[in-house]
């Protein structure tokens, strides 16, 4: 998971998309054909729901290292229910990524 939707690019919760691209590249170095996956959003909390901070676009590193990206779902357990069974989870600054950690038995 990583935290966008209701943060600024400079909000410094909002981890750099290099360190998600230096850890992508260290899984693929040992598990060459691992299926990865993002989670995250580009809308902004429900106050400020018109003016969103990000765009699919900005994903696009993510999408250019071989991630399936998957961008504000509708349902939320989804997200959770795939966290909760990854085999490596990377997970942000976020209390959305807690709880699938929590009960994931693989990590």
């Amino acid at each position: 998971h990583v935290r966008r939707g209701d943060l600024k690019e400079n909000d410094f919760r909002a981890t750099k998309d290099e360190y998600y691209f230096k850890l992508a590249e260290r899984i693929r170095q040992q598990l060459p054909t691992a299926d990865m996956h993002l989670w995250s959003s580009t809308k902004n909390i429900e106050a400020f729901a018109d003016k969103p901070l990000w765009k699919s676009s900005d994903f696009d590193g993510f999408r250019d290292r071989g991630l399936q990206v998957h961008l504000d779902d509708d349902d939320l357990l989804e997200p959770w229910a795939h966290l909760a069974r990854a085999h490596i989870f990377v997970m942000s600054q976020s209390s959305f990524s807690y709880v699938p950690a929590a009960l994931n038995p693989n990590c």
